[in-house]
């Protein structure tokens, strides 16, 4: 509601008219509008309606202007006779019928002239000098109220006076259609019956005005609340007239019946109210006395009520009656006032309560509050030597251990306060007001506070420390960081264990006797002191973990660098020359190494819910665990799990290390983000863990990627050496192919044990986020940055995953139709007739199945996951089968041929059997069915595929026509051509 009213102030009070001229205009053409005397509140011209909102008069003009408007301003109308002879239209004249259509029988056409009239405009911001003319175009019958929209209508009657405002919805048609849903004046009707939603919000704007806040609380993962603040003499007063004692009550009758809440405080106050017009600086009598004399208590809140009335300028005359109201309380305030001070100084605890009493009333007692807090030995300009040591001791904080002795002495300050304001005031809300004054005073800028000249002192001095190489005074020598980024690590962490020990010293203010600090309250006073270091605070957090971040990426780039240029000097004996010396490829047991995997990823989880402290949901939401790990400094980690491979390609120290960075970050700024929501303080915090938390994933990312893109790359060059290798002469070849197979498996059983080590890190961050991060950020939340980057993440990941087996099922399927393109005879399939059948498979047939049963134990030992294990084992059998597919179409075979490829086809079924799921084994079923068509005779060639096709054999796995090409490659095709094709209606 507040920012609606901002929001309005600044339409109508553009820098082109002052606000009281605005008002004095707006108010005139309402009125005008409700007498029908003008036309339009926004004139038209020829820039368009966008930059020519104004405030326009009727003004005259020359003559030529009368000309073009006379036409406008002459209505002309055709009524019955009758009518006019009995007088109904007798403020009309005759019309002349000069240039009109005749006038039908028993009808006369009648006029009325208005004055000429021009619009004119005042000036525009857009066009700061540039005069408006007004758009020459012919206007149909009276241009009037209309053409505001029903919200602007609804917010010129919050600007006016009550009176006019009353006069106008009741009296001006248009207004009255935008305010009232049945008209005004209805009886037995109020509140939502009677009102549409822009004069609900009128009213409500009006009671705003009175000093009552209406706003929506905003709580991050939940809806906003409507909340309400009165005055507390308003709410003395609501509960007197309508028996209203909670905000959820007040709230209610706000929702449906604002003009009634207002209307019931106008009626109770415009009377007192209009009686200090007449009064110059004192109380008047009627205020004074009502039903008798009034008890003096009464007379402040009622000055009170009265105070708060006056800010909504209800009346014409508001300007003085409100300085003589004004007048009147400050001086019977003073008067109170001095009484009270008086008794103060000569210890007259009695006397205190009976003038706080009164003042406690006008003002929330904050004259007889200042009274004691500017009168502590403390805040005068030569204290005695008990608080003189306490302004010296504050003068000396370097760390947190000097600022805790000060602490210490604050604490005992802010007791004997308490007892002062215990024995000389009245009431737990004007004692809990009067510490709170105090304690806010201790941290407040502009009086300098002693917590407040504390924490300058030591921000100075940690800010100023030497760094080590640094020509520093032998007196500074024992507080030397040794770089910048301990430097850095010292303030921060220093910062926030003081926040961490003002936040426990809140905990026991609270708890103070005879007078106690609300919680809220004392943390509000902390965090007001953090007010103007905070930006710098958040930015130093984020350069400092970015900066360490920065350095352990390229520590880890610099050492894979070092290690792939001593690898390159040696050639690959071996799976790999770091991990696995002296071992064989026939020797490495895949499901032992899977094995080893999923013990070593077990316990590195294990470690780090140890690590970060993992507890259950009731302990990990305690604030006081964050405020000690905040005061925590730690050195920086270097190991804290071992690596499963020698040579790793992603370092889960280094991401381990990482996230536990990120917790002691966002622990510091944890406490921040602890403040009371409405604090500025706190949604700077809160955005700050979020980016800090952001910076994490993006460094994992970049530590995991180029991992990727190595062993992707690494995939690509084994991709173009089979090329190589296919183009290779056949002395050569054998030696080629081994060394080619052998550097594959290595960089497949590399590439998925990056896999394995990539999805630990996800993991890790998982834990992080479910255990740490949900405590701020909604993890349902989509829009939210840090949502976005973990699916950046994840998205990034399975992209390079996706990538990288690409390239792997690519070699697979490069090799294999290299093996059978080279080992594959033509004798094969088309044997000479003295050539014995010995029904077994090829050797390429077998190769190629060998080589891909070593391929695929890799993929099927090293993935975990059996749903991407079955999408990667089903892609390979995809290409497999177009593979043997164009295979087969290479040959021509015979009968005894038929025979051998049957057989080599069962072989190939059977690995696809045992690897592929049953969707993908239905190719494999269906080429092995199909080869039984160079076993039959051609007089049942015909039948066969009849049968096939009425079993849906194919569907879905071949096209007719590659079934068709698939037949062709019967030797004596040509000459059974006619027998299968003729009249064909299958293929």
């Amino acid at each position: 509601m507040a920012d609606d009213n901002d929001g309005a102030e600044s339409v109508l009070s553009s820098g082109w008219l002052s606000p009281r001229t605005l008002l004095h205009k707006t108010t005139k053409f309402v009125l005008n509008a409700a007498h029908g005397k003008t036309r339009s509140l926004i004139p038209t011209s020829d820039i368009g309606t966008v930059a020519e909102t104004g405030v326009v008069d009727w003004i005259e003009e020359a003559e030529e202007d009368v000309a073009d408007v006379k036409e406008e301003a002459e209505q002309t109308m055709v009524v019955p006779e009758r009518d006019v002879l009995i007088g109904r239209y007798s403020e009309f004249v005759v019309a002349s019928g000069e240039g009109r259509s005749p006038t039908p029988p028993g009808m006369m056409r009648l006029s009325r002239s208005v004055p000429p009239r021009r619009r004119t405009a005042y000036k525009v911001p857009q066009l700061s000098s540039h005069t408006i003319e007004p758009k020459r175009r012919p206007h149909h019958g009276r241009t009037v109220f209309t053409m505001l929209p029903v919200r602007v209508v609804g917010r010129i009657m919050e600007f006016l006076p009550i009176d006019t405002m009353l006069v106008v919805a009741n009296i001006c048609r248009i207004v009255r259609r935008a305010v009232h849903l049945h008209g005004p004046g209805t009886q037995g009707m109020a509140g939502d019956q009677a009102y549409t939603s822009v004069g609900l919000h009128m009213w409500r704007v009006r009671v705003q005005q009175m000093g009552w806040r209406l706003w929506r609380e905003r709580q991050r993962g939940r809806e906003r609340r409507l909340r309400v603040r009165v005055p507390q003499s308003h709410a003395m007063l609501l509960e007197h007239i309508c028996g209203v004692k909670d905000e959820a009550g007040i709230l209610e009758l706000l929702a449906s019946e604002p003009d009634l809440v207002f209307k019931a405080l106008y009626d109770n106050m415009i009377g007192d109210y209009n009686a200090f017009s007449t009064m110059n600086g004192c109380v008047p009598q009627v205020v004074r006395d009502v039903d008798g004399k009034r008890s003096a208590a009464a007379v402040a809140e009622r000055l009170d009520q009265l105070l708060w009335f006056a800010r909504g300028r209800f009346t014409n005359s508001a300007d003085v009656t409100n300085m003589r109201l004004v007048s009147a309380a400050d001086r019977f305030e003073a008067e109170y006032q001095a009484q009270f001070k008086h008794a103060f100084m000569q210890g007259d605890c009695e006397r205190m309560q009976g003038c706080a009493r009164v003042l406690e009333h006008i003002r929330d007692g904050r004259s007889c509050i200042r009274i004691l807090v500017d009168a502590h030995p403390l805040f005068s300009s030569a204290p005695p030597a008990p608080y003189a040591a306490v302004l010296a001791n504050s003068d000396r904080v370097s760390d947190a251990h000097t600022f805790g002795a000060v602490l210490s002495e604050l604490d005992s300050l802010i007791a004997e306060h308490a007892q002062v304001v215990h024995a000389g005031l009245p009431g737990k809300v004007l004692q809990m007001s009067a510490v709170y004054c105090f304690v806010y005073e201790l941290f407040d800028a502009k009086r300098s506070g002693v917590a407040l000249r504390a924490l300058q002192n030591m921000y100075a001095h940690l800010r100023s420390m030497p760094v080590a190489g640094q020509d520093v005074g032998t007196e500074q020598r024992r507080d030397v960081a040794p770089d910048e980024a301990t430097k850095d690590i010292v303030y921060l962490s220093t910062v926030a264990s003081i926040v961490s020990l003002l936040l426990d010293a809140a905990d026991k203010w609270s708890r103070m006797e005879p007078v106690s600090l609300p919680r809220e309250l004392g943390q509000r006073c902390v965090f007001s002191a953090f007010e103007d270091v905070i930006d710098e605070y958040v930015q130093l957090e984020r350069r400092v973990i970015e900066r360490a971040y920065e350095g352990e990426l390229a520590q880890w780039a610099t050492k894979v660098r070092n290690e792939a240029m001593r690898d390159s000097a040696s050639a690959p004996e071996s799976i790999d020359t770091s991990s696995h010396k002296g071992e064989s490829l026939r020797l490495v047991n895949f499901r032992l190494r899977q094995q080893q995997m999923e013990e070593y990823k077990d316990r590195v989880l294990l470690l780090v819910q140890d690590k970060l402290q993992i507890m259950d949901a009731a302990t990990a939401g305690d604030g006081s665990r964050r405020r000690s790990s905040a005061s925590q400094k730690e050195m920086p980690r270097r190991t804290v799990v071992g690596d499963v491979l020698g040579h790793a390609p992603v370092s889960i120290d280094l991401c381990l290390n990482m996230v536990l960075t990120n917790r002691d970050t966002i622990d510091r700024l944890a406490v921040f983000a602890s403040a009371p929501s409405d604090m500025r303080l706190r949604d700077q915090a809160q955005d700050a863990i979020e980016s800090v938390f952001c910076v994490l994933l993006r460094s994992i990312g970049n530590h995991v990627r180029p991992a990727y893109a190595r062993i992707v790359a690494e995939l690509k060059e084994l991709e173009h050496s089979v090329m190589v290798t296919m183009q290779t002469d056949q002395s050569a070849l054998a030696q080629l192919e081994q060394q080619t197979r052998s550097s594959f498996i290595c960089a497949e059983l590399r590439f998925f044990e990056l896999i394995h080590l990539c999805d630990l890190c996800v993991q890790i961050l998982e834990i992080y986020f479910k255990s740490f991060m949900t405590a701020f950020i909604d993890e349902h939340d989509f829009l939210n940055t840090c949502n976005q980057e973990r699916k950046a993440l994840e998205r990034a990941v399975d992209d390079s995953v996706a990538v990288g087996m690409d390239c792997v099922i690519e070699i697979i399927m490069r090799q294999t139709q290299h093996i059978v393109d080279t080992e594959q005879h033509r004798a094969d399939y088309s044997p000479s007739s003295n050539v014995s059948l010995t029904l077994t498979p090829t050797v390429a047939c077998t190769r190629a199945v060998q080589f891909l049963g070593e391929s695929t134990v890799v993929l099927q030992s090293m993935t975990g996951h059996r749903q991407m294990r079955t999408v990667f084992l089903g892609e390979i059998g995809v290409r497999l089968f177009y593979v043997l597919l164009e295979h087969i179409k290479r040959f021509r075979i015979t009968e005894p041929g038929g025979f051998q490829l049957i057989a080599d086809l069962n072989l190939y079924y059977d690995w696809a059997a045992e690897n592929v799921d049953p969707e993908t084994l239905r190719y494999f079923t269906a080429l092995k069915d199909l080869a039984n068509c160079f076993i039959l005779a051609p007089r049942d060639l015909r039948g066969f595929l009849q049968d096939q096709y009425s079993r849906r054999t194919f569907d879905g796995v071949m096209r007719s026509e590659e079934v068709y090409d698939v037949v062709a490659c019967r030797s004596d095709y040509r000459n059974i051509r006619t027998q299968v094709e003729g009249h064909c209606d299958f293929m």
